[in-house]
C-alpha cells in the first residue's frame, strides 16, 4: 500500500484483480502500470464527467488523493461466488489497516462479496470505529440488473459497485453518473478541479514589482507616471491584481 493518502477516495479491489507495480507519483499517472482496474476507471471517470488531469505533475485533487488497496493477494481456488465472504471477512487485516490510515472520505468497494465480507459483525465493528455507524441501510443507484449501492455513514460516504467486466458497459456506468457525483460532492470533493490548483497556488506566489511595472507602462504606452498608476488600480477593480500588503508588495490573482 505504497502512497497512502489521507482524507480522500479508497478503492478497494478483488484479490488478482487490482494494482500492479511501484506509483511514479499518483494512482492515475498515466506512466504507471496499474492494471485493469485503474485503466478502467480512468474511462469510468469519464463518462461519469469527472476530470482527470491525465498528469504526473499537476494532477486534480482526486487524482492526487486516491489510493487502491487490494484486499488479499490470493482465494483458494475451491472459494466461488459468495463462498468467499467468509474467507474475506477472516482475511481483512490490509483493509483494516487501509482504511485507518487513509481515513477516506469515500470508499469504492468493487465488488459486492466484499462489501458483504465488510458487513460482518467483527469487521464492520472494527471498520466503524473509522468511518463511524451507518446513518442508513443502502440504496440502488441503477434500475439495471447489475447491482449498484450507495451507503452513508457518519464520517464517510461508499459506494458499492460491480468490478469491471465486459457487463460494465458504457450504458451502464453512466446509469450510475448521478449518484457518483452525489456522493463525491457530498464528501467535498471538487468536481470541476481540472489540475489547476497547483498552477494557482503557483500564480499567487508571483509578486508584481510595482516600480518597474509603472515604468515600463510609460515607457511602451507613452502615458504619464499618474496614468499608469491609474491603470494599475483599474486591474485591482477588476481582479486582476491583489492590494498591495503591508510591503507594497502586489500579487498577480488570475
Amino acid at each position: 500500500m505504497d502512497h497512502l493518502t489521507e482524507g480522500g477516495l479508497l478503492i478497494i479491489t478483488l484479490a488478482d484483480q487490482g494494482a500492479v507495480g511501484p506509483l511514479p507519483s499518483h494512482y492515475f499517472d498515466p506512466r504507471a502500470k496499474q492494471g485493469k482496474i485503474r485503466d478502467a476507471l480512468v474511462k469510468w471517470f469519464t463518462l461519469w464527467g469527472i476530470p482527470l488531469s491525465g498528469s504526473t505533475h499537476n494532477p486534480t485533487w482526486l487524482e492526487a488523493h486516491t489510493t487502491e488497496v487490494v484486499w488479499c493477494d490470493t482465494v483458494p481456488a475451491d472459494l466461488h461466488g459468495p463462498q468467499t465472504v467468509r474467507y474475506y471477512a477472516q482475511h481483512a487485516d490490509r483493509i483494516v489497516e487501509a482504511i485507518e490510515k487513509c481515513r477516506p472520505k469515500v470508499i469504492l468497494v468493487l465488488s459486492a462479496y466484499l462489501y458483504e465480507a465488510m458487513a460482518t459483525e467483527g469487521l464492520s465493528q472494527k471498520i466503524s470505529t473509522v468511518i463511524g455507524k451507518a446513518k442508513g441501510a443502502p440504496r440502488r443507484i441503477t434500475t439495471m440488473r447489475l447491482k449498484a449501492l450507495e451507503q452513508k455513514f457518519e464520517h464517510a460516504q461508499m459506494l458499492i459497485l460491480p468490478t469491471p467486466s465486459k457487463n460494465t458497459t458504457d450504458d451502464y456506468i453512466r446509469s450510475l453518473s448521478a449518484s457518483v457525483r452525489e456522493t463525491f460532492e457530498a464528501a467535498g470533493f471538487n468536481l470541476k478541479d481540472n489540475g489547476d490548483a497547483l498552477l494557482g497556488a503557483a500564480k499567487a506566489l508571483l509578486v508584481l514589482d510595482e516600480k518597474r511595472t509603472i515604468v515600463a507602462m510609460q515607457n511602451r504606452l507613452r502615458i504619464d507616471e499618474s496614468r499608469a498608476k491609474a491603470l494599475l488600480e483599474a486591474m485591482q477593480e477588476e481582479g486582476l491584481i491583489s492590494q498591495p500588503d503591508e510591503n507594497g508588495r502586489r500579487f498577480l490573482k488570475k
